[in-house]
């Protein structure tokens, strides 16, 4: 299974708590009786318990029904898990659930890594996020912030994504180029318009230092480390 792979993967390398792709995995959207504390623990079973007719397994696949009445499955590829070289695997899994601002949160397995979904159960509209994300302290904000060397983890990079739909206010996502030479670690929220981040170079010498996300004229930026 993808999750058990990316498990072994970043526990191994990086001795980052279980089942997690940082020291601060996200508490924040974890269903009603999931007991578990890692990015990839999450319950399904708790998720589709809290939810009721929003979301149920039908078999291989997560039927969502929105609130404007309109359905999505979101249909695992098991056939193509199962052969020999992988391609097109893919499993989703309801994995998350922000009641007070109607959200959804889907993981999805590859063969190698995985990434999220931020669904609103309202109009189906989505966002992909790197990792489950951290609410900002008034909770008009939500970040997602993951890195990791080889195939085997979430994309790299961050996204900052606002709970209430707005035209006026934008998602904000990037993700670090190929010939990147940082990789960025949730390092927490500093009032409601700045992540911090800890940066860790992947050229010698090797260094960690702080820096950020800010918002700045009703955008968010990157302070890239020097």
């Amino acid at each position: 299974m993808a999750s058990a792979a990316i498990l072994l993967t970043s526990a191994t390398a990086f001795a980052w708590p279980p089942y997690s792709f940082s020291d601060h995995p996200s508490q924040d959207g974890r269903c009603v009786g999931d007991n578990g504390g890692g990015d990839l623990d999450r319950s399904e079973k708790a998720c589709l318990e809290q939810v009721g007719e929003l979301a149920q397994r039908v078999g291989p696949g997560l039927q969502l029904k929105f609130r404007n009445g309109k359905t999505r499955i979101y249909l695992n590829e098991e056939t193509k898990c199962e052969s020999n070289d992988a391609d097109g695997c893919v499993k989703y899994q309801l994995t998350g659930y922000f009641p007070e601002h109607d959200l959804i949160l889907i993981e999805v397995d590859y063969w190698e890594g995985a990434s999220w979904l931020l669904v609103r159960a309202n109009t189906g509209e989505d966002a992909e996020i790197v990792a489950p994300p951290h609410y900002s302290p008034d909770r008009r904000w939500l970040a997602s912030v993951a890195s990791g060397e080889g195939p085997s983890g979430p994309p790299n990079g961050m996204d900052v994504v606002p709970t209430i739909p707005n035209s006026s206010i934008k998602e904000w996502h990037y993700r670090t180029p190929d010939d990147g030479q940082w990789l960025y670690e949730f390092a927490g929220w500093e009032g409601n318009t700045r992540v911090k981040l800890l940066a860790s170079s992947l050229r010698a010498p090797q260094r960690s230092i702080p820096t950020s996300i800010e918002r700045r004229n009703g955008e968010w930026h990157l302070r890239e480390p020097r």
